[in-house]
Parts: structure tokens; C-alpha cells; sequence
């Protein structure tokens, strides 16, 4: 598994996604003047050229190339051109981050959050936390709280996206254990009905403000490896972080 990152801080969003708009599809940038916010509307053209810049690092398929179209649960795949052995790519933005995870696992997928506080986090935490995680959180408070909750939130949603089901799941039947050695457990609820022990997953706190989780399900060689591949932008092209 190949995961790509790129900062957006140092830059305006809007910046980026002028430069980088050209190797978007017609289609692509229709898709992006749906969103009614600005800022939603850069993110959306910087991840998806990530993704664009980022497979044609691996293939030989200029990045204006590449087609992309969704399945009935609305989850992006490569329609073409055609790669064997079948390449999956995950894809998440934030305010100051986007990502992208390549691989041939089965089925894997990335989330990335800003860690920022807001008054309507015990509520959503009341609602998609499991008992066992909104106890882990009843023993933090402020900064910790804040950091613990999106930790738990992007691992959820990596889970979600990766069995691409969307809303089908609910979000408290899927319950993880954060080791003091960073080690992460799952353990699910009757109605996932899944194994946990056929999932392997990886998080981490990129300062200053964000958590990025990713959730991948073993292949018959066991686990994926991981190799992470932070860089930025440099006109239309990506180029290695310094």
C-alpha cells in the first residue's frame, strides 16, 4: 500500500486547485461546482488530482488519462484503463491535508481529519462511540479528548469506506482498543459481520492538527505493507517533501 499525502497549508486551497485543475475530466469539474462552499469545492479538485498524479507515478498513464467512475455504494474505482492485477485507490481531504492510498489489497481505504475542538463533539461521540470507547474518553479531557475522539473517527471511517457500505454500518458496532504501544484493536458487533482478525490498521497524528487513519484487509500473504509517500505540490506535478 502506497499512501500518498500532501500539506495544503502553505498554500491556498484555491491555489492549488487552479493549477492543478487542467488534468481533471469535464466530468470531474462539473462534480466540483456542485459543492456550495469554496473551500469544499478546492479540496475536492486537489484530492482528486492527487489521486490523478499519484497513479501515473505507478503506470505509465498520463494523469489527464485516467477515468474514474462509482459503484452502487458511491465508492470510487479505476473504470480505466484497465490494470491487472486490479488497483484500488482510496482518496480523503481536509482542511490543510489530502491523501491517497494505492493499492492491491482487497479492499483498503484512508480518512484524514483536522483535530479541532467543537461544542458538538460529545454528541456525535454519544452517538457513533461504542460504551467501551466513550469510556476510554471519560478519562481525557481538552486537547487529549479532541485527539482521542478523531483518532477513533478516522479509524471508523477508514473501516467504513475500505467495506464500502457507507451508511450501511453502524458506526458504535465497530469498536476499537488503542494500546499505550500504539498497537489497534477491533472488535465488532454481532451485526457487522465481519472478522476482526482479517483487518489490519494503522493511525497517526501529523502535527500540527491532523489524524490519519487507514484500514486494509489482509490479503493470502497476510499483511499489506505500508509505505507512506508525503509530498507537495509543485505547479501541476507532485514532487518529494523536503
Amino acid at each position: 500500500m502506497h499512501l500518498w499525502t500532501a500539506r495544503t497549508d502553505d498554500l491556498n486551497d484555491g491555489t492549488i486547485a487552479s493549477r492543478v485543475a487542467g488534468i481533471l475530466t469535464a466530468d470531474e469539474r462539473d462534480e466540483a461546482r456542485r459543492f456550495h462552499r469554496a473551500r469544499d469545492r478546492h479540496q475536492f479538485v486537489v484530492a482528486r488530482a492527487l489521486a490523478r498524479l499519484a497513479l501515473s507515478h505507478h503506470f505509465p498513464v498520463p494523469a489527464g488519462d485516467w477515468r474514474f467512475a462509482r459503484d452502487h455504494n458511491r465508492k470510487p474505482f479505476i473504470a480505466a484503463p484497465e490494470i491487472s492485477p486490479p488497483v484500488r485507490f482510496s482518496v480523503s481531504h481536509t482542511q490543510g491535508l489530502v491523501a491517497c492510498l494505492i493499492t492491491l489489497c482487497a479492499q483498503a481505504a484512508v480518512d484524514v481529519e483536522k483535530v479541532e475542538p467543537s461544542g458538538d463533539l460529545p454528541l456525535v461521540a454519544s452517538q457513533v462511540l461504542s460504551p467501551a470507547e466513550q469510556g476510554a474518553l471519560s478519562v481525557l479531557s481538552g486537547n487529549d479528548w479532541t485527539a482521542r475522539f478523531f483518532d477513533y473517527w478516522t479509524l471508523k471511517e477508514a473501516y467504513v469506506k475500505a467495506r464500502g457500505l457507507g451508511l450501511g454500518l453502524t458506526l458504535s458496532d465497530v469498536a476499537f482498543e488503542l494500546a499505550s504501544d500504539d498497537t489497534i484493536r477491533v472488535h465488532f458487533a454481532a451485526a457487522i459481520n465481519d472478522d476482526p482478525s482479517a483487518w489490519v490498521f494503522w493511525r497517526r497524528r501529523l502535527p500540527p492538527q491532523h489524524t490519519i487513519s487507514v484500514a486494509a484487509e489482509k490479503d493470502f500473504d497476510g499483511e499489506c505493507e505500508l509505505i507512506l509517500r508525503p509530498v507537495k505540490f509543485d505547479g501541476a506535478r507532485i514532487a518529494p517533501e523536503a
